[in-house]
């Protein structure tokens, strides 16, 4: 025991052992890892320290350490202890500077990010306000210009209203002033021809004077000769008898019963002096005797009555001779007045005059089916016709289909639908109707009001440029003005309220009214709706243009001009009629005129009770047809004209129509012939003719149908053979240009027509 024994891992050679003093004096080294601060670490704490007064032995036993050394150990461990409180103390201190450096590093760290955050922050926030004042400005500058183009083009419409009214008030002014230039100047041209009509008649009396002179002249003188002659006639009688009385009693007188007349004596030349002597072969005995009537101054009493009735008698045959003469030469005529008379002249016999238009023959050869289709369809296959191609063609005597190709297909009927309006007009209505035009009394004295009957035709000018035998508003004009008796005009208001709905039809495009071929439908306006008589661009306030009209014409252009109604039991001023209604159908069918065929549909409606509107118009034209017999399947109408992009026909109806117009199964039904356009010669077929084509002058009447990329003709065709065919050819795909659809359909009509076919 008197031996320390070794502890484990020191050595027992003598040298200074591990963990010695000068060990523990220097600081434990910190351990590898520990939650200081960065750079700092935690030393490995004295879990238990002993006395080195004892020594621990294996077995748990502690064992008293030798001699002095014992006392050097404890202190040791102190100092050890010491030590390591010492460390622990610094590193205690060294990482609470540690962590408050790291964290006022931290703090600056926070700050500075927070700061560099915020100046973001700012900065986004300046960007965002510069961009949000740039955009305000923008949006500022944009209104700004805006409302400055807003400004300038309020005031562009203001001066191109105030420029329209004012080109308005001078065309007004100057109609105004051209209609009273023209009334003065006419009323010139009757006082002129009165006065001349008046001199004429003077001169005409004079002539005729004077030849009743010179006729009772000449009558003077020839009875003065005739009693002349019976002078002389009674000396010869004397002398005869003178010498009668001389001659022997032995002569056989005459029985009167074998005694003939006296005849009358005629006076003949003779010399100065000689004696008067009986005519050769007459006996002075046989002079018949005298009763108590035969005496010479009876004769000569008698002679006067004859003469003066002859002498009258001449005075009026001269007299007409002469009103002849003169009527025939006002009339015209081409004689010259030193042209010789023929008194011998014989004239030929002249006879009636023969028919202008004579019937077809029964026993022209009809067209066979498979040559005629042979004939048509490579044309019906132009490229120009493109797809959704339908035709038919059928004989109008015989009803006989000649030739088919999806006639029952409905297409667009573009124009062609006009055929269906004009038969449901001829079928609903008398064909002498009109229409009419009527202005009574306003509310407010002076006022008047234009009530409209659907007539488009109604002029402004006298006679219509437009329409043949037309109404016209000077006409009316006239009427009011003396129903006012002199009072003047101070409005005039315009009723429109006959026709209903909307102002245009669905599949109408926006362009089409107002347009150069259509215009709003109302029921009152002028000169169908021309902005100029004559012109084809039309006015899309048709209403009010025929209210300014009569304003005009009434000698009152710058009254206020309105739409309204008239009020209820007002008195008719004036009423003016429109032509026949089959001679509107004409001009619809012949010109296309889509104002007018929408007019007319509306006239159908009313007639059949349904509403004046196109909807009410599409009805009664489809009602009409069916019952006129024909099959209306596929028909499908938004309007009167074909005009609508909606409308479908097929071809076959428009055959249909044609043909009962053709063959007069159905009453008045044939005036929509008259209306249809002839090949080469009138209406929307004027221009359009093949030429050197097969088709003879008048042998085509079609109505047109044309729309974008349609191209329609249906109509009649008089063969090469004399045989009447009824046609339609509805192209809907028409490609290229216009007028390459419409040859194509041409030559096919062309084809028809010197077609035999057999």
């Amino acid at each position: 025991m008197g031996e320390i024994a070794a502890r484990p891992g020191e050595e027992s050679d003598g040298g200074a052992p591990e963990g010695s003093a000068d060990e523990a004096a220097a600081p434990a080294p910190p351990p590898a890892e520990g939650p200081g601060p960065p750079g700092s670490e935690i030393p490995e704490p004295v879990d238990d320290v002993r006395s080195h007064d004892d020594v621990v032995e294996p077995d748990g036993e502690a064992v008293p350490a030798a001699g002095g050394d014992a006392g050097d150990e404890a202190q040791r461990a102190a100092d050890q202890a010491a030590a390591d409180l010492a460390a622990v103390k610094q590193w205690a201190a060294e990482r609470a500077a540690a962590e408050r450096a790291a964290g006022q590093a931290a703090d600056e760290a926070a700050a500075a990010q927070a700061a560099a955050d915020e100046a973001e922050l700012e900065r986004a926030r300046a960007e965002q306000a510069a961009a949000d004042l740039a955009a305000v400005r923008e949006w500022a500058a944009q209104r700004a210009a805006a409302e400055q183009a807003a400004e300038e083009q309020a005031a562009q419409a203001r001066a191109d209203a105030e420029q329209a009214a004012a080109d308005r008030a001078a065309a007004e002014q100057a109609e105004a002033e051209r209609f009273a230039a023209d009334r003065a100047a006419a009323d010139r041209a009757a006082a002129g021809e009165a006065a001349v009509l008046a001199a004429e008649r003077a001169a005409h009396q004079r002539e005729v004077a004077e030849q009743a002179a010179t006729a009772q002249r000449a009558a003077e003188q020839k009875a003065a000769a005739e009693r002349a002659d019976v002078a002389r006639a009674q000396v010869e009688w004397a002398a005869g008898r003178h010498a009668a009385a001389a001659q022997p009693a032995t002569q056989t007188p005459v029985e009167p019963a074998q005694r003939t007349p006296r005849p009358r004596p005629t006076p003949g030349p003779r010399a100065r002096g000689a004696s008067a002597a009986p005519p050769p072969g007459r006996r002075l005995a046989e002079r018949p005797p005298h009763d108590g009537d035969d005496r010479p101054g009876r004769t000569r009493s008698r002679r006067r009555v004859v003469l003066v009735a002859a002498l009258l008698a001449l005075v009026l045959v001269a007299a007409g001779v002469l009103v002849t003469l003169r009527l025939t030469d006002r009339g015209g005529s081409t004689v010259a007045e030193d042209a010789e008379q023929v008194p011998d002249a014989v004239l030929p016999e002249l006879s009636g005059p023969g028919p202008v238009l004579t019937e077809l023959s029964a026993d022209a050869p009809l067209p066979d089916p498979t040559v005629l289709a042979g004939v048509l369809s490579p044309l019906l296959a132009a490229p120009a016709i493109g797809g959704g191609l339908s035709a038919q063609v059928v004989d109008v005597a015989t009803g006989q289909v000649l030739f088919d190709q999806d006639a029952a297909d409905p297409s667009t009927p573009a124009s062609t639908a006009k055929l269906l309006t004009g038969l449901a007009v001829l079928t609903t209505l008398d064909p002498t109707d009109t229409l009419t035009t009527t202005v009574v009394a306003g509310s407010t004295p002076g006022q008047v009001v234009l009530v409209g009957g659907g007539d488009p035709t109604l002029s402004s000018t006298a006679p219509s440029t437009d329409y043949p035998g037309a109404a016209t508003v000077a006409d009316l004009a006239a009427q009011v003005g003396q129903a006012l008796g002199g009072q003047p005009v101070t409005g005039v208001v315009v009723d429109n309220s006959l026709f209903t709905g909307p102002l245009t039809a669905s599949g109408w495009g926006a362009d089409d009214a107002p347009s150069s071929y259509a215009a709003p439908v109302t029921a009152t306006a002028v000169d169908g709706a021309r902005v100029e008589p004559g012109e084809s661009q039309r006015s899309g306030s048709p209403g009010t243009d025929a209210g300014r009209a009569l304003a005009a014409a009434l000698g009152a252009p710058d009254v206020p001009v309105e739409l309204g109604q008239a009020p209820a039991g007002a008195p008719t001023l004036g009423t003016v009629e429109s032509a026949p209604i089959d001679r509107l159908v004409e001009e619809a069918l012949n010109a296309s005129d889509n104002l007018l065929a929408e007019s007319l549909g509306r006239q159908v409606a009313i007639a059949r009770g349904l509403p004046a509107s196109f909807d009410g118009a599409a009805e009664a034209i489809t009602a009409a047809l069916t019952d006129a017999g024909l099959d209306t399947t596929g028909m499908d109408v938004h309007d009167a004209s074909g005009l609508s992009q909606d409308d479908r026909v097929p071809a076959q109806l428009l055959v249909d129509v044609v043909r009962v117009a053709a063959d007069g199964s159905i009453d008045h039904a044939d005036g929509l012939l008259s209306g249809l356009p002839v090949a080469g010669y009138d209406g929307t077929l004027a221009e359009r003719v093949v030429a050197g084509g097969q088709a003879g002058p008048g042998t085509v009447r079609a109505k047109t149908g044309t729309l974008l990329g349609t191209n329609d003709l249906a109509g009649t065709v008089l063969t090469a053979d004399g045989r009447l065919l009824a046609f339609a050819v509805m192209a809907d795909g028409t490609v290229g240009s216009l007028t390459a659809g419409e040859g194509s359909l041409d030559v096919v009509a062309d084809a028809l027509a010197g077609c035999g076919c057999r």
